[in-house]
């Protein structure tokens, strides 16, 4: 026994003399050396020191590696103190025991030409050996893990790094700097959870993370998916404006990308049961303030529970979401359920600017929307199950589903009412010039103009939609039980058909869309039975002229979709009117004044009828109409003209006749046969109707005119007596007047 402590006791002693006797800087120039025949970069170390009892121990001071040629002249690396102490006595055991490990300012300078070309690539092997060679070796480093020297157990006193530093120089934007990086790990063994604290600083602004690993137990037996795991991460606002050239699609309304910065909490956990949980809040400060929170659990790698996930700007909720994420290793498919609260018009328009302009003219806008479904699918496509979208006091369902590739959309929505009138935009309109201008005319601003919108994008859509609403309602109409049906391929578009009440009457519509081609061209056939036609014409072309019962079939066609396009309108269609009124000017009248000048007016400025009829051509936006008839009890009337879509005008020639007696309307004789031409001229708004009275029109109404029994008085008066000419002077100053 005394010898074997003696034999102890001089081994001690050797380790002890050894760093007398052996200079370890001696092999200093040998390590540079063969650091830089590996990698072709300078390696210097100012001093190596060591020990080897009662630990081992050796620390370096200020090595630095330089940098790669044809870069900066930044070392790639260098850290002012390296020191490394292990427990001597442990390594017998097989006991892996680290008194201290620690790193005194580290620094790396990453650099990136633009050319992509960097400073770190030549450092990492570019393909990973193969072969007998690396088979052999492989199996003799798997031979010495599970040999002798395999460690039981892993311990250390303390882990540190201080003061690190990393900087990142991309091409010749601004640098990256991660400054003041200090790691930290003590009391690092098996069997309780280990504390691991990282703090820095990105450009500036602060991070920390601190957690608690373990604790890992027998390493033989160790699953690193169960390894318990608590940790909670805080950075600090990290401005983005070092990162601005980086980052694409910033969206406009944030405001510029320079002036936002991002700050995160997160909370990280992993239980013994393989369960997983993340949770926190990342916000965005710019123009507007984002807040995104969230909670997600895994219970295994394939699915993911979403129990919330809800995004707020500025301090209002927006939308929220939860749900579950399967099979996320192979093929990931989702269900989720989203609910946005009430979003105001007002409160958005802060945020989308351009709202406020869209809806400055309007009386009504609408106030505020919110949407609630139910959606599911993968990353082929999207199932929409049920979908609620809150219009004011409106509820639009929705069911179908969404292919992404070409799209192919398919979609169910329906609704007890619907009112489109606050959601039609009414922009401010500009002071009328002096004098109208057309689109035409050069001097008008591009602005000014209303833009065709493009819409060959749609051309390789798939879409078949079905949509029905109880009652919709746009710009005073009210289109009861509507249904339509849209079809399209390959830039097609139809609409077969489209079904409603309207006016008391009913309405079957068939159109095509065609987007394959710009401007958009379209096609429309409408048949309409028993619709009244007062506030039908009212909303479509902005005239009071008519009202009555209205059928009604026509096919047109058009190129474009905005005012402009109405001078490409082409077609033809036959309407006809019955117990309606030609409103504005009262024919009988007219008819009276002419027969009777003295006589004083009496009824309505309106022309009561039992039927109208006509069919009509357009050409460019030109209706022109032949074969107008119109019956009353009293009057037959006849026209034709021409309605300007274009200039919203009329010129129209309207030629009545009576057919029955003027009693009662301010003349007492009969009038059978009396015809006074109309013509009818002016804008939609403000027509003017006048009589067209000239010595044709006096001479085919003159038997008429003029009472049977007083026919020769009459004659004589404007004819003068028998014998003279007294009566000749009015006679052809008369017809003078008219042109004759």
């Amino acid at each position: 026994m005394r010898y074997a402590a003696g034999v102890v006791l001089l081994v001690v002693l050797l380790l002890l003399a050894v760093p007398f006797f052996v200079d370890v800087n001696s092999y200093k120039g040998e390590i540079e050396q063969t650091v830089e025949d590996a990698t072709g970069r300078k390696l210097s170390i100012g001093k190596i020191s060591a020990s080897v009892f009662p630990w081992i121990g050796v620390e370096l001071d200020s090595v630095m590696l330089a940098n790669r040629k044809g870069f900066s002249d930044h070392k790639l690396l260098s850290v002012k103190k390296l020191h490394v102490k292990l427990a001597l006595m442990p390594l017998f055991s097989k006991e892996l025991k680290i008194e201290r490990f620690e790193i005194i300012e580290p620094k790396i300078y990453l650099e990136r030409h633009s050319d992509g070309e960097n400073n770190w690539s030549d450092l990492i092997l570019s393909k990973q050996a193969s072969g007998p060679a690396a088979e052999a070796s492989k199996n003799q480093v798997e031979a010495e893990s599970s040999g002798g020297i395999a460690l039981a157990a892993l311990q250390a006193e303390s882990l540190l790094l201080s003061g690190g530093e990393l900087i990142w120089m991309d091409g010749k934007a601004k640098p990256i700097a991660l400054t003041e990086l200090s790691v930290g790990l003590n009391d690092v063994q098996l069997k309780r959870p280990v504390a691991i604290n990282v703090s820095g600083k990105l450009d500036g602004s602060g991070f920390d993370l601190d957690s608690h690993v373990g604790p890992i137990g027998d390493l033989a037996q160790l699953d690193v998916m169960k390894l318990p795991l608590q940790g909670v991460l805080k950075v600090e606002q990290i401005r983005l404006q070092p990162y601005a050239s980086m980052i694409s699609g910033w969206p406009v309304e944030l405001g510029p990308v320079e002036k936002a910065a991002v700050g995160l909490v997160l909370n990280l956990e992993q239980r013994p049961d393989g369960l997983r949980v993340s949770e926190g809040v990342f916000k965005l400060a710019s123009a507007h303030q984002l807040e995104l929170k969230w909670r997600v659990e895994m219970a295994d790698v394939g699915m993911l529970t979403l129990p919330r996930l809800a995004l707020a700007v500025d301090g209002k909720e927006l939308i929220a979401m939860d749900g579950t994420l399967k099979e996320l290793a192979t093929a990931p498919t989702f269900k989720l359920h989203v609910k946005s609260q009430a979003i105001e018009r007002q409160w958005l328009s802060s945020f989308v600017p351009a709202l406020t302009e869209m809806y400055a003219a309007h009386p009504a806008p609408w106030k505020q929307v919110s949407l609630n479904g139910l959606f599911a699918g993968d990353s082929k496509h999207l199932d929409i199950r049920d979908c609620q979208l809150l219009l004011d006091q409106d509820v639009l369902k929705a069911t179908g589903s969404v292919l992404f590739a070409g799209p192919d959309i398919r979609l169910r929505i329906q609704a007890k009412q619907l009112h489109l009138d606050p959601w039609l935009p009414q922009a401010k309109k500009e002071e009328a010039a002096a004098s109208p201008v057309t689109t035409d005319d050069p001097t008008v601003k591009e602005a000014e103009v209303a833009v065709e919108p493009d819409l060959r994008f749609l051309k390789p859509w798939r879409v078949t939609t079905q949509i029905k609403i109880g009652m919709l309602s746009v710009r005073g109409l009210e289109m009861g039980n509507f249904v339509v049906a849209v079809d399209g391929s390959k830039g097609r578009f139809n609409l077969n058909p489209m079904r409603f009440k309207l006016a008391q009457g009913t309405v079957k519509e068939h159109a095509t869309l065609n987007v394959a081609r710009y401007p958009v061209r379209w096609t429309e056939s409408v048949h309409m039975t028993g619709v009244q036609a007062g506030p039908l014409l009212h909303t479509l072309a902005g005239m009071d002229l008519l009202t009555g019962t209205m059928d009604m079939d026509t096919r047109i066609k058009a190129t474009g979709l905005t005012e402009a396009g109405v001078k490409s309108l082409n077609g033809r269609g036959n309407v006809a009117f019955s117990d309606g009124a030609l409103k504005g000017y009262d024919i009988a009248g007219a008819i009276r004044k002419f027969t009777n000048p003295g006589a004083a007016s009496s009824g309505p400025q309106q022309t009561d009828f039992t039927k109208l009829t006509g069919s009509f051509n357009i050409i460019n936006g030109v209706v022109k109409n032949r074969d107008l008839f119109m019956a009353s009890p009293l009057l037959r009337v006849s026209g034709h003209g021409v309605i300007n879509l274009v200039q919203k005008s009329l010129d129209y020639h309207v030629k009545p006749r009576v057919i029955g007696s003027l009693k009662g309307q301010g003349d007492h004789g009969m009038r059978r046969g009396i015809s006074v031409p109309l013509h009818i001229t002016g804008l939609f708004s403000a027509p003017v109707i006048r009589p067209e009275i000239n010595a044709k029109s006096l001479l085919e109404n003159a038997p008429a005119l003029l009472d049977k029994a007083k026919v020769g008085g009459v004659l004589g008066g404007l004819l003068g007596k028998k014998g003279t000419n007294q009566g000749a002077a009015p006679v052809k100053q008369l017809l003078k007047g008219f042109g004759f």
